[in-house]
């Protein structure tokens, strides 16, 4: 299967996806998003808040002391403040915006590893019994993961960035910038069935890259999402949950063929 094969297996998942979680069995799963935004929402605005009110604090007795006796230099610690509150607050946005996938995607680890599960006994009728350590193993190998895969984003994120100041290789920074996001969150979004399989990391990361053409496809729709203005945290939130079914979908069907040869 080549790359383009597999992108449009990806994207095809979805409708899939679509269908599963929308169903009486699975919709219940919608709720977790909206406790996960609201409390998102609230303990990243307290952080902020928080950090922002003490750094200007600081700042402005610190420009208070410089300017002292100067009268008709008052106005500048307040305006200072307020510049250093603005780019606090600014800072949060761009960093959620460039890893608030991840934040999203550890916050909802417990949710992931069971819809996951859930899911495959949907599509292949194998029930997996509970057990409490294999789940907290799950959740736990999610997480590393998923923070794996952000480390090695950044960087490559970092490297295109610097690369895009280079005259036509700048052209097409963005589109790498893009593949690179999509291909990582693919991955932590489709490892959660892999695992199952008894994957190690290792083959892991072979199986993904055999497969790069339905990884960056599963992972693309969640980039996608993360781009909308005002909305990005509850697309996301909402996003991720198809982007688990799509890429345990495409998973049941490649390795089930896989074993049927």
């Amino acid at each position: 299967m080549n790359f383009f094969q597999g992108f449009s297996k990806g994207i095809k998942a979805y409708g899939e996806a679509v269908k599963l979680l929308f169903s009486g069995r699975f919709c219940y799963f919608l709720l977790f998003p909206v406790v996960i935004i609201i409390v998102l929402f609230a303990a990243g605005n307290y952080a902020v808040s928080c950090i922002g009110g003490g750094l200007s604090e600081t700042v402005e007795q610190q420009v208070m002391d410089w300017v002292s006796g100067i009268s008709w230099l008052s106005w500048v610690s307040g305006t200072v403040g307020f510049i250093v509150r603005l780019l606090v607050r600014a800072v949060y946005y761009i960093l959620f915006i460039s890893f608030g996938g991840y934040v999203v995607m550890v916050v909802m680890s417990p949710v992931y590893s069971w819809l996951s599960e859930r899911t495959e006994a949907r599509l292949s009728g194998r029930e997996y019994p509970f057990n409490f350590g294999q789940l907290v193993w799950e959740i736990g190998r999610g997480i590393v993961i998923s923070l794996r895969c952000m480390i090695f984003q950044f960087i490559l994120t970092v490297l295109l960035f610097f690369l895009s100041f280079i005259p036509l290789v700048g052209l097409v920074t963005p589109v790498l910038t893009f593949g690179v996001s999509a291909y990582f969150y693919g991955f932590a979004f489709m490892d959660y069935a892999v695992e199952r399989k008894r994957f190690r990391v290792r083959e892991s990361v072979r199986y993904m890259r055999r497969n790069s053409g339905m990884v960056v496809a599963i992972g693309a729709v969640f980039t996608l999402s993360l781009m909308l203005p005002f909305i990005r945290v509850v697309a996301c939130s909402f996003v991720s949950l198809l982007s688990v079914i799509a890429g345990t979908v495409v998973v049941n069907e490649t390795l089930n063929k896989k074993v049927e040869k």
